[in-house]
């Protein structure tokens, strides 16, 4: 498997450090023997796409704008965290399964070299939204049931208060957005912390009904006993 460190070899190991650089890597400053390493894959990556896409030549119709494309591919591929080869191999993947005859946009392509919600074991967007929103009511606070921690993460960062209060077709939108770029986290190896073990569900909280009737009951019959 190519990693980043064959496709960008500098550039994927600033990506790596824990120290990232406040500015994106430039794949025009790497030194000449890295850009003549990334330049033969990207020339491997075109090559393939012009296989897959009959009409490839309404897209780059000349060898100028042939260059330019694929120095911006490399560029995009490399702010998006493309990192493994195994990666971009989805990417073509999906290329050659999906109708069409033209060259996707370079961000088409990065959307469908990122790993499915199905294949990193979490739900499809609507469920874990449905889910989500379920989790953040008040009423479930200590009994919630997360089907994947990507779940969990992307209601805190959508914030439960919206998945509560904003319009379903808003809120729906607002976490997809958030979940997609946890999913993408995951993807790329981030370990994300659980959320708390939901308690039992015979543990009662403050408030709770039969609580309430149980203490009340209790509370008769120690009047009565004291009244005979």
């Amino acid at each position: 498997m190519k990693t980043v460190n064959q496709l960008i070899p500098s550039a994927g190991k600033l990506l790596a450090s824990p120290a990232a650089p406040a500015a994106p890597v430039k794949a025009k400053e790497l030194p000449p023997e890295v850009k003549r390493a990334t330049e033969k894959l990207i020339n491997d990556l075109f090559a393939r796409l012009r296989s897959i896409y009959p009409a490839w030549k309404q897209a780059w119709n000349s060898e100028e704008l042939y260059r330019l494309t694929k120095a911006e591919w490399t560029q995009a591929l490399l702010d998006a965290g493309i990192t493994e080869w195994a990666m971009i191999e989805r990417g073509l993947s999906r290329c050659r399964q999906e109708p069409g005859d033209f060259i996707p946009s370079v961000g088409k392509f990065i959307e469908r070299c990122w790993p499915t919600a199905a294949e990193l074991g979490a739900p499809d967007a609507e469920t874990a939204y449905w889910e989500a929103q379920r989790n953040s009511h008040p009423s479930v606070a200590g009994h919630e049931r997360w089907s994947h921690v990507a779940v969990f993460h992307a209601a805190i960062q959508c914030s439960r208060h919206s998945l509560l209060t904003l319009p379903a077709e808003v809120g729906r939108l607002k976490f997809a957005a958030a979940y997609a770029e946890v999913l993408k986290r995951v993807a790329q190896g981030e370990q994300l912390a659980e959320p708390a073990p939901a308690l039992p569900r015979d543990v009662h909280r403050k408030g709770d009904p039969a609580t309430a009737r149980a203490a009340l009951a209790g509370l008769r019959n120690s009047l009565t006993g004291a009244c005979a």
